[in-house]
């Protein structure tokens, strides 16, 4: 055999050996490496804030994702920005109709005096918004000093960590 012929199978077959080589590897399983695994997100959990409205009357805590926005003298409005259906509005006026619900979507509640053991009674009414059929929970009050309807609304666990937290001065 010619010696340029051996160099040229010998090149031909070191080549074939390391394809066959790569092919095998990349068949087999690569258990042996660890799949990197999502850290969990973590969401600050809010702070929360003590407010006293003074037009109405009350006192009460609310989380730092809401923001207070310049409203009449007579009311407030608690905005969210990043979740608009988590807003929360009060308003303060002589007179505030009540909703004409059925019996099994009003709730009976009271509301504690900042001072003392004194309660006034209150109205939750669980309803739902005329423009797109969403949940809104309203509670409706009559201020004993002030002799002024409170009404505030919004709906879920920000509004009813506020209504709890509520307390009249």
């Amino acid at each position: 055999m010619h010696k340029n012929t051996l160099l040229l199978a010998s090149l031909l077959a070191v080549i074939a050996s390391l394809l066959v080589g790569f092919n095998v590897g990349r068949g087999m399983s690569q258990s042996a490496v660890p799949e990197a695994s999502p850290s969990p997100k973590l969401t600050p959990t809010p702070t929360l804030t003590y407010l006293t409205e003074s037009s109405c009357g009350v006192s009460f805590q609310y989380p730092n994702t809401l923001t207070p926005m310049e409203s009449s003298g007579s009311g407030l409005i608690l905005a969210n920005l990043t979740s608009p259906e988590s807003s929360i509005v009060m308003v303060c006026q002589e007179e505030i109709p009540r909703v004409p619900l059925a019996p099994n979507l009003m709730e009976s509640t009271s509301i504690r005096a900042a001072t003392g053991t004194a309660t006034v009674a209150a109205t939750l009414y669980h309803d739902l918004s005329a423009k797109d059929g969403s949940p809104i929970d309203k509670l409706i009050f009559t201020h004993p000093k002030t002799g002024l309807d409170v009404f505030i609304a919004g709906y879920g666990a920000t509004f009813n960590q506020l209504i709890t937290s509520l307390k009249l001065q």
